[in-house]
């Protein structure tokens, strides 16, 4: 299968909405002249591409018949939306209009864990999204011979969850928050990685369709081991050793209050740094020389995602 037309729908701009992936993806995009791109946009939107290499079309999300027309001619949708927007309904109209206008591929919004284990159906689905839901319609339609799918998930952004604090790291003042022991194995991917591996995918899409595809792009990392990189850049850190235990009863009961995004910061912490129960892992699954990827090492990850955000020791960090 050859895929040329590029349909993208969702944040195409850096940290716009939460997501970061459109505007990495797009750049690397624009390097390989076998795709041509087309950026799917509200009438409202600001955003300006940086080539004229992208087309732009205005549509109405609202409108059926908006987004077939807008679809015409395409071989593959890539949805980019952030997570707070992968609603069931709304997906389900632009995977109907795909379909409708004849889309070869639906490149699905997860860019996450397992979205089938446990610890990530606890997740609140108004924060992270249908993306369980969308899933099974899209496997529905394939098994119908109506459209393909490919989705990849990676973990977590590295160098997002390491410059904007996420992974437990202050960077300006060396303060390092390290929950349980800290050795729990992570299973995290940079950014440019994932979108390396996507490109490659729509390149040769004949071996990742309609399943998920799972890359891993740091080896032997854990937050010790991160920790001893950092230190090894940047200077000794200041230390707390703290229990995830009570962060994930306290979120819990927000959960079971309703306090949804409250709770989501001790779910998370517990899903991936909580050392007892389920975990979302997924090394088992790992299919990085199908995708054309390499992990790397810490020290290198961290310095990758240094460069990336502009960081140096004393200079605030761009977020």
């Amino acid at each position: 299968m050859k895929l040329k037309n590029i349909a993208i729908v969702g944040s195409l701009l850096p940290a716009q909405a939460g997501s970061n992936v459109g505007g990495v993806l797009i750049p690397l995009l624009l390097k390989h002249s076998e795709f041509t791109p087309t950026a799917l946009l509200r009438s409202t939107s600001d955003y300006k591409p940086p080539s004229s290499s992208i087309s732009i079309k205005i549509v109405d999300f609202d409108k059926f018949d908006s987004i077939v027309q807008s679809l015409r001619g395409t071989d593959a949708v890539l949805s980019l939306v952030c997570p707070s927007a992968t609603k069931f309904e709304v997906q389900r109209r632009v995977i109907d209009a795909a379909v409708t206008a004849g889309v070869k591929v639906y490149f699905a919004s997860e860019f996450v864990a397992d979205i089938l284990s446990p610890l990530f159906a606890r997740m609140p689905t108004e924060v992270v999204g249908d993306k369980v839901e969308s899933r099974q319609y899209l496997e529905k339609l394939a098994k119908e011979g109506k459209i393909h799918w490919m989705a990849i998930n990676g973990g977590p952004f590295f160098d997002m969850w390491l410059m904007k604090g996420v992974a437990g790291f202050d960077l300006q003042d060396r303060k390092a928050t390290i929950y349980d022991s800290g050795d729990k194995k992570l299973e995290w991917t940079p950014l440019p990685t994932i979108c390396e591996a996507m490109v490659n995918m729509l390149n040769s899409p004949d071996e990742v369709l309609d399943r998920p595809t799972f890359i891993l792009g740091v080896n032997n990392l854990t937050q010790n081991t991160l920790l001893a990189a950092l230190e090894a850049e940047i200077g000794e850190f200041e230390k707390e050793y703290v229990d995830v235990v009570p962060i994930k009863e306290e979120a819990v009961a927000l959960l079971e209050r309703g306090e949804l995004r409250r709770a989501m910061r001790g779910l998370t912490i517990d899903a991936q740094f909580g050392g007892k129960g389920e975990r979302v892992g997924f090394a088992g699954m790992v299919e990085n020389r199908l995708v054309g990827v390499e992990a790397v090492g810490v020290e290198k990850a961290v310095r990758m995602a240094f460069e990336e955000y502009g960081f140096k020791k004393g200079v605030s960090a761009v977020v």
